[in-house]
């Protein structure tokens, strides 16, 4: 995966933990300068300006998707990387009677291969503050729809991240709440292909098809130009794909 190797030549220098890593850099594809925060099977790309990740990538395979060994714990956590850099953090009870959930950028079940992996999932800079109409139900739906894809297709990749704008509300404790989400997601097998969704905090029920749009919707909206990183993204610009149905279908199960 790219972006491995591109965390690997931009961290090697860095100090890490034995297993994960974190470093300020501005040479990934970001809006301005972020946090780079590998979690091995994860990596976040987190504004402490803002105190939410950028986005989060990851990639999906059927192959680990068959395997089912952990458990969900909603053990949320303040990001441990992120305290011993001393570096801003969210804590969980920030989201405490807001109205709003921790929502998940990589999902806690496109992670249930190993249960490590899984807990660290619940790590506050892998959440945004989303309304439980969309976590539960129609971010849910699109989450689902990712991981079909995945044992589909055998192999994906996504992005997944929030869209700040200067009309977002603020929680409380100061936290933004954005008011619109987007996720990438690139099949990572040929014909390589992508597809891009762009949800409101007020969506619910199914509105997959309703939400497709251009990838650089999202590079204009966000200040990221994905498609540096990612060149099959150059191939959807400017353009919704016409249909879904080219993408393979599985259940994992």
């Amino acid at each position: 995966m790219r972006l491995n190797i591109i965390l690997f030549l931009v961290l090697i220098s860095g100090c890490a933990t034995s297993k994960k890593q974190v470093e300020t850099t501005n040479t990934f594809a970001t809006a301005s300068n972020t946090v780079l925060v590998d979690y091995i099977h994860f990596q976040i790309a987190y504004n402490p300006e803002k105190r939410l990740a950028d986005y989060v990538t990851y990639e999906l395979s059927a192959e680990k998707l068959k395997t089912k060994k952990a458990k969900r714990t909603n053990k949320f956590m303040a990001d441990p990387l992120l305290i011993e850099k001393k570096l801003p953090y969210v804590t969980p009870a920030e989201y405490t009677k807001s109205g709003y959930d921790r929502g998940h950028l990589a999902p806690s079940a496109d992670f249930a291969w190993d249960q490590e992996v899984n807990d660290t999932t619940f790590v506050m800079s892998n959440m945004v503050p989303q309304t439980p109409n969309l976590n539960r139900d129609a971010w849910r739906r699109l989450e689902d729809k990712v991981r079909q894809w995945a044992c589909g297709e055998g192999k994906i990749t996504v992005i997944t991240g929030p869209v700040f704008t200067s009309q977002d509300s603020r929680l409380k404790s100061g936290l933004i709440v954005p008011q619109k989400f987007f996720k990438i997601i690139i099949d990572e097998t040929p014909p390589k292909k992508s597809l891009t969704f762009l949800y409101d905090q007020s969506d619910k029920g199914d509105v997959l098809l309703k939400r497709m749009v251009p990838v650089e919707n999202v590079e204009t909206m966000t200040g990221i130009a994905f498609n540096k990183n990612y060149p099959e993204l150059k191939n959807n610009r400017s353009r919704v794909p016409a249909s879904i149905n080219t993408w393979k279908e599985a259940d994992c199960d």
